[in-house]
């Protein structure tokens, strides 16, 4: 994967403090360094004088200043658990009610279906992510997860910007988006899961470019919970005046899973909860799920009726017993075993270096 370097507009600003701060005189050289804790490599960001510093400040500094400043928009997500103005936010909708837990006296925290998974796998896991400390790439970045990333990133381009027109089976040989690297194999294996997918475009649906939101945060606080959910589906578009919730898969296997569809996939479990609701707005006439499966074989394309009451039953179900126990969770303790094999975290876990690969 592709490193890129901070903005130019930030690097300025720290070479700015370097060169203007106190106590102390003004330093004749300016140094900006990053420094990787996962593998102890520093990179130069800014090497020069004092004056240098003050002139790289003056070409990116205040335009990065200003557009910080100047913007008015709101972004709901991860920082809205700790903001506190999050009760008079008109972006954040409330939602009370949604996880099923009534207990809102609990710290505010966030939740999605990749923390829940974390939390299966490991409270601690779950919670060193959250933290935001390096994870290995070796193990979170492999060839297959990769490639199902650089699918993803296609798509995204491909239905969220240019022409309103459907995928075509023509797909570019090097067509992987340039900040993935890929082995030749699953740059291939990639190339005909796009051709799959032109079979089942949702393009195919859609009259106008505003009835199509690729790769959207869908962002609720549920208030009963003290709980701000964040969700991101593959796809969001409008058929005939109603919102259809899409998640795309990709598999190197022809073979069908044949598990319940919301228990093997959380996130269908939330999108039926959040829809059933009627959260989207829109008309809830042809509101729907679907699951598209990108094989070699072809594609299969799941559809889910989140109005059923079996299907709501079923959905309150999986996703409450993936947040009961986090909800109440104080400690998050580790639990080590085989799962630290495939933890891309665990170098930074003290139980997983005693016994986890024991």
């Amino acid at each position: 994967m592709k490193v890129t370097a901070p903005n130019e507009g930030y690097i300025a600003a720290a070479a700015l403090v370097l060169a203007e701060g106190a106590p102390g005189p003004p330093p004749e050289h300016v140094r900006v360094l990053e420094f990787a804790l996962l593998d102890g490599r520093v990179r130069t960001l800014f090497d020069g004088t004092r004056g240098e510093a003050l002139d790289l400040y003056r070409t990116h500094g205040p335009d990065a200043l200003a557009t910080l400043l100047d913007n008015h928009e709101y972004r709901p997500g991860a920082a809205c658990e700790r903001c506190a103005y999050l009760p008079a936010c008109p972006a954040l909708r409330k939602a009370p009610g949604l996880l099923g837990v009534d207990s809102s006296d609990r710290p505010r925290r966030t939740w999605s279906v990749t923390n829940a998974r974390s939390y299966r796998a490991c409270p601690a896991r779950d919670h060193l992510r959250r933290l935001r400390i390096p994870a290995e790439d070796a193990v979170e970045r492999g060839p297959a997860a990769e490639r199902g990333r650089a699918v993803h990133a296609y798509l995204a381009e491909r239905h969220g910007r240019g022409p309103l027109r459907p995928c075509m089976t023509e797909v570019p040989v090097q067509w992987v988006p340039g900040s993935f690297t890929l082995p030749d194999q699953e740059r291939e294996l990639g190339g005909l899961l796009l051709r799959r997918h032109a079979e089942v475009c949702p393009l195919r649906c859609v009259q106008d470019r505003s009835d199509v939101r690729a790769e959207p945060r869908v962002v609720r606080h549920d208030t009963a919970a003290n709980v701000v959910v964040i969700a991101a589906p593959d796809l969001l578009y409008r058929d005939s005046g109603s919102w259809v919730w899409r998640e795309t898969k990709t598999s190197r296997s022809d073979r069908r899973k044949r598990g319940v569809l919301l228990e093997e996939y959380p996130q269908l479990a939330l999108a039926v909860l959040l829809l059933a609701r009627t959260d989207l707005s829109g008309s809830p006439a042809r509101a729907r799920i679907e699951l598209e499966v990108l094989h070699p074989g072809g594609a299969d394309l799941a559809t889910i009726d989140p109005f059923a009451p079996a299907v709501r039953a079923t959905a309150e179900e999986v996703v409450g017993s993936l947040v009961a126990d986090w909800h109440r969770d104080d400690d998050y303790a580790a639990a080590p075993g085989e799962v630290c094999l495939q933890c891309e975290v665990a170098r930074w876990c003290s139980a997983a270096t005693r016994k986890g690969t024991a």
